[in-house]
């Protein structure tokens, strides 16, 4: 099965009062059992940002489709097929993270994912802009790198405009041809991360 329809199965809208999800969340959770391994759900809770009842319930769904197994203790831990996915995902998705980077906006937290080779999905950004506030971002920087140069799509050349800033990106960065990098802000740690992968959602 496709990475996206497995996303979208996950997220689907269930009957009856259950929370609904969007499928970046589900990113959210496999990237963490990656990084963890096992992990149990007040972690996964706090991490996350959403309530047990809520873990609880996307650990069902992950569950249904193989993705992870559950301890006797309630720990989860990827299974074989998760890891598969997560593979996956990461030739697609390059989870940076935090950066002590000086960017344009008091924001206290920044969060940095990569697309790769996503750039001809980009237009003028205001998609994935509105996916990164709507999640909670404060602010989202959207820049590709194309031939050498880093740009902001429909607004400036970087690499020609503010070369410094250009240059600490690339050397900090390293990214490939046709690579976008989005760079969200938030008031939090969460906020800045639920910002970037909702942007990172609409361009895999």
């Amino acid at each position: 099965m496709h990475l996206i329809d497995i996303l979208k199965s996950l997220s689907r809208k269930e009957p009856g009062p259950q929370p609904t999800f969007r499928e970046f969340e589900f990113i959210d959770f496999l990237l963490i059992l990656d990084k963890e391994g096992l992990i149990g759900r007040k972690r996964l809770s706090e991490y996350l940002g959403v309530g047990e009842g809520v873990v609880r319930t996307m650990i069902q769904r992950l569950r249904s489709q193989s993705l992870i197994e559950v301890s006797r203790r309630g720990g989860c831990k990827l299974s074989e097929r998760g890891i598969e996915v997560v593979e996956r995902l990461k030739k697609l998705l390059r989870n940076v993270g935090p950066l002590d980077l000086e960017l344009p906006w008091d924001y206290p937290s920044n969060y940095v994912l990569i697309v790769k080779g996503a750039s001809g999905k980009i237009r003028r950004g205001l998609e994935q802009r509105d996916e990164a506030i709507k999640a909670g971002a404060k602010a989202l920087m959207i820049l590709t790198y194309t031939n050498n140069r880093l740009l902001m799509p429909g607004v400036s050349d970087l690499t020609s405009e503010k070369p410094d800033f250009a240059e600490n990106i690339i050397k900090l960065l390293r990214p490939e041809e046709g690579d976008v990098i989005l760079i969200a802000a938030g008031s939090s740690l969460l906020e800045a991360r639920k910002g970037a992968l909702a942007a990172a959602q609409t361009l895999l």
